[in-house]
């Protein structure tokens, strides 16, 4: 062989020497651990009940899954980091602030004391809020619905239509209605209480407001109620939303018709539900939090509304308590249960 092909030759076993090593480095680093974490999003999700409770798992279920279907499959792109308060909404900002310093990709804050607490966190982190019981822009959290121009955005209920309606069923199934008991956890901000107040003097009911601040306050509050309480609003909140059976147990041991924005609340023996399909809700926050993962900033995606309600009727309670169903309600309902 040739000087200047021995030469050659060796040039060239030099190159897929260096060519194989590259490809190897680059292998060890990608798949090291601490570089695949950091390359893939992490979404934090702040909850006030505790993570594994049953009500909590049933409610977030369609998060997930609407999710993979915009193409982010937990576990392989993206990584869930879930933080609760022990269902106490007063113990939030520390695991708020767990989550800002894990440096999530994306907040998920559920109700309205994760959302302030995840909010006064951090002003950088992207937000997508679930709440149910909050006014953004009057909140401080969105400039406008159409364009909330901060870190933040996410779906919001309009309380004082729903309430509304929920004094006019209850007053559909009473008509000589006049006094009920409003619970209400002051945790949950003080849009929903005022809406139910503002909307009583129209169907004609005086209300007796029963502040909850946790849930062994449930069981205290029939003491209170009085003996001419004729029915129960228990206002939204995440915690109201854990002790759904509780509530409706209670509610009807007092033989009281009850009505409460979650549909398990009515599954479990209380009168009535009327509002947003909860699962609903969770796939349109997936959605936009699909859109904040792809790149999109909250504060250009508008703030959302339920865009889907149920109204369940329990007509063995209703038969229960010898009220009479009027037709208006009954044609109306969703889904009655009967057994």
């Amino acid at each position: 062989m040739a000087k200047g092909e021995r030469k050659g030759e060796m040039k060239a076993r030099i190159r897929l020497v260096l060519a194989c090593t590259t490809l190897f480095l680059i292998g060890t680093v990608w798949n090291a651990p601490g570089y695949a974490q950091t390359k893939i999003p992490r979404v934090g999700i702040l909850v006030v009940n505790p993570a594994e409770s049953a009500a909590l798992q049933e409610f977030i279920e369609p998060f997930p899954r609407t999710l993979s279907e915009h193409g982010w499959v937990e576990g392989k792109n993206v990584v869930f980091e879930f933080r609760d308060a022990k269902g106490d909404p007063t113990r939030l900002n520390d695991p708020a602030a767990e989550l800002v310093r894990l440096k999530v990709d994306v907040l998920f804050p559920v109700g309205p004391p994760s959302v302030r607490a995840a909010f006064a966190a951090t002003q950088d982190i992207p937000i997508v809020a679930h709440d149910l019981e909050t006014d953004p822009v009057a909140a401080g959290y969105a400039l406008t619905y159409s364009r909330p121009g901060r870190n933040l955005t996410g779906l919001f209920l309009d309380s004082p239509d729903l309430t509304g309606k929920w004094l006019e069923l209850l007053k559909a199934m009473i008509p000589h209605l006049s006094r009920v008991v409003v619970l209400f956890d002051a945790t949950s901000g003080p849009v929903p209480l005022a809406a139910v107040r503002k909307a009583a003097p129209a169907v004609g009911v005086k209300l007796q407001v029963l502040e909850i601040h946790k849930p062994e306050d449930i069981d205290k509050a029939p003491s209170a109620f009085g003996g001419r309480v004729q029915a129960v609003i228990a206002l939204p909140s995440p915690m109201m939303y854990g002790e759904n059976a509780h509530l409706a147990k209670l509610t009807k041991k007092r033989r009281l018709p009850a009505i409460s924005m979650f549909v398990p609340f009515a599954d479990a023996g209380g009168l009535l539900a009327y509002g947003p399909n909860m699962a609903a809700t969770v796939e349109q926050c997936a959605v936009l939090l699909a859109k904040v993962l792809n790149g999109t900033k909250p504060g250009d995606l508008p703030i959302e509304r339920p865009t889907k309600f149920d109204f369940v009727l329990n007509l063995k309670t209703a038969r229960d308590f010898h009220l009479a169903v009027p037709d208006t309600v009954l044609f109306r309902a969703d889904r009655v249960i009967e057994k």
